[in-house]
């Protein structure tokens, strides 16, 4: 067999690393070259090299500048402002993440992150304008998955509120629980001088929130942006159809009433909870060859 060279292996593993390992890839190449740049910055003494740049992937406190930088919209969602920050990001995207791709799917993932986001940017802004207490400041940039972040979070909470986890892996809470906690803590920290966007936080977690109202619906907002997305970019299309009633065998037909096919979709979807109670318990290397077939069949039926 051939050995891979560096580059071919590092290509292959983002392959294999599905929507969360190539989100998180992508933020950490963005902190990798904002890396460089300060080296250079403080081997070259060229001053505020990084933060000079760093303006042009940050979204603008004026909203009337992303006339000239557009794309600010997206680069803001894969910037941060140091180690720690990316570092706490990406930590809370992978836990997140691994929950719900289960329930929704990698294509979904990664339009809550983009469209959460976004959203979570002119939620920041627009308090400033709606808001009297906040009209006489001039509205701060944005970098940051934080937004992002919050908007998976809250969906995963509002569509699963009494699914479980353990806090720093000892205390088990309900996510809704936990997602509270969350909010208070933003709600009670807004005004403060510590450089933390909490506004922009409570903007994903409303996004999230609202995006799985009515989630299996076609008219769900989230479901009618796939669908214009998938056309325009002909990606493969997702179906919002109810399971059929009656499975159909070659060779025999065996039809299932309302009660066996309630009862069997409970029983496997029972299943697959007290599979993602034991990936929040043991981690996912803790499931079985058949656990994790079934994981991966759940992701694609979504």
């Amino acid at each position: 067999m051939q050995e891979q060279n560096i580059f071919e292996y590092i290509k292959a593993a983002y392959r294999r690393s599905g929507a969360i390992g190539q989100l998180i890839a992508v933020n950490v190449v963005v902190s990798i070259f904002f890396g460089i740049l300060f080296a250079i910055q403080e081997l070259f003494l060229v001053e505020n090299l990084s933060d000079a740049v760093k303006i042009w992937f940050a979204a603008p406190g004026d909203p009337a500048e992303l006339m000239y930088k557009p794309w600010s919209l997206i680069t803001q969602l894969f910037t941060h402002g140091g180690f720690a920050h990316l570092a706490f990001n990406m930590i809370f995207l992978y836990f997140t993440g691994q929950i719900f791709v289960q329930f929704f799917g990698e294509r979904r993932l990664i339009t809550t992150y983009i469209l959460g986001g976004i959203f979570a940017y002119l939620f920041h802004i627009g308090c400033y304008y709606i808001f009297p207490a906040f009209q006489e400041a001039t509205p701060p940039g944005l970098v940051g998955a934080s937004g992002s972040i919050y908007g998976i979070f809250a969906a995963i909470a509002i569509h699963r509120p009494k699914f479980t986890v353990y806090f720093f892996g000892v205390i088990r809470l309900p996510l809704i629980l936990l997602l509270g906690v969350y909010i208070f803590l933003q709600i009670s920290s807004i005004g403060n001088t510590d450089g933390i966007a909490h506004l922009a936080h409570i903007g994903g977690a409303i996004f999230g929130a609202i995006s799985v109202i009515n989630v299996h619906s076609p008219a769900n907002f989230m479901n009618r942006f796939d669908r214009w997305w998938g056309r325009r970019f002909k990606l493969p299309k997702v179906s919002f159809k109810s399971q059929p009633k009656m499975k159909v065998y070659k060779g025999n037909v065996k039809e299932m009433t309302d009660e066996e096919f309630n009862a069997a979709k409970k029983i496997h979807q029972e299943r697959v909870d007290a599979i993602l109670e034991k990936i929040s318990k043991k981690g996912y290397e803790s499931l079985t060859k058949k656990e994790k077939e079934i994981l991966f069949n759940e992701s694609k039926r979504k």
